[in-house]
């Protein structure tokens, strides 16, 4: 019997490794093509966002982008909706830190075309252009991305990440339960009633009815410090997530938010997820914004009353400075 010479082994192991490593790219790469082909993309029109000076004092400085976030409640696939929730997201590489600054959704602002109104209005008003033209023109910002979720999409991404551990009272328990009823007739997701209160780790469902509270406690304000605290969560488990699951969990997440991200925009923002982040997250307005009793009436409606322009230099300190306001 013939001998093989150990050269001709070496060179067949080796085009065996390249045609195997090969295959694993080629089926990596068609894994991943499906999953941002499920992306709900939808374009916003740049010169419609309200943009007017630079907000930076390097108006050149790409270290910082800001993403709007709108939650809304969407009911019966209706298409005009007011935003339940609004944050504006922004990715610090400079500083490795994502932040998240809440704006309460009851404060009164002018909305182009519509005079002076709650801000929440300005989503059903003309959709995510006019609620990211409304923040921007108002809070001098130059935000030109979105993304949005309604109820059941958000439950779907707290699932994706396994669910979120939170405390929750006795009275938020009671409330959280309330709003799950509501939201199984309204938008299909399951009864899935949280039995007790506590330390526990809470599914979608339960997530986005926690979110959702507004009768315990300080109303809206608790109420905007719980959606941030659940999105906190959310993106702790992410970023704690192996890096190897991040496909599989953008498999999932993906198709259930609509944003003015393409695929190019996601990948180079997705980058700092394997970086050493931290998250950090505030409520705007602060108590300091708040003119009087912060209470005004506008269209016989109760809406916050806020100096806009001590809240704008506010939250340009917390995503641009990387200074936490007195």
């Amino acid at each position: 019997m013939r001998m093989q010479k150990p050269k001709q082994k070496k060179l067949r192991f080796g085009f065996i490794v390249v045609f195997i490593l090969f295959i694993v790219l080629v089926l990596g790469g068609l894994y991943f093509t499906q999953i941002l082909s499920e992306l709900n993309h939808n374009d916003l029109d740049k010169g419609k966002l309200g943009i007017a000076v630079p907000v930076k004092d390097n108006p050149n400085d790409k270290s910082v982008t800001n993403i709007a976030l709108f939650g809304v409640d969407r009911r019966n696939n209706q298409k005009d909706v007011r935003s339940d929730a609004i944050m504006v997201m922004s990715i610090d590489k400079k500083h490795n830190k994502i932040k998240l600054s809440s704006i309460m959704r009851d404060i009164a602002v002018e909305i182009e075309g519509h005079g002076k109104n709650k801000i929440t209005k300005a989503y059903f008003y003309g959709g995510p252009e006019l609620a990211v033209k409304t923040i921007n023109q108002n809070f001098n910002l130059d935000i030109t991305e979105y993304a949005t979720v309604d109820f059941k999409q958000m439950a779907t991404i707290v699932d994706a990440v396994g669910g979120v551990e939170i405390d929750i009272s006795e009275a938020e328990r009671l409330d959280a339960n309330n709003s799950i009823y509501e939201q199984s007739a309204v938008a299909g997701l399951p009864q899935d009633i949280i039995k007790k209160a506590g330390l526990q780790t809470l599914s979608g469902t339960q997530a986005v009815a926690y979110a959702r509270i507004r009768h315990v406690g300080n109303n809206d304000f608790e109420r905007t410090d719980r959606q941030r605290e659940v999105l906190g969560k959310m993106f702790s488990k992410a970023l704690s997530m192996n890096k190897l699951q991040y496909p599989e969990f953008a498999r999932k997440m993906l198709p259930a938010v609509e944003t003015s991200l393409d695929i190019g925009e996601i990948l180079g923002l997705s980058s700092i997820m394997l970086r050493d982040v931290q998250f950090k997250e505030m409520r705007f307005p602060m108590n300091s914004d708040l003119i009087g009793d912060g209470s005004i009436y506008i269209n016989k409606e109760q809406c916050l009353d806020v100096d806009l322009e001590l809240m704008t230099e506010h939250i340009r300190q917390f995503i641009y400075d990387d200074i936490i306001p007195e």
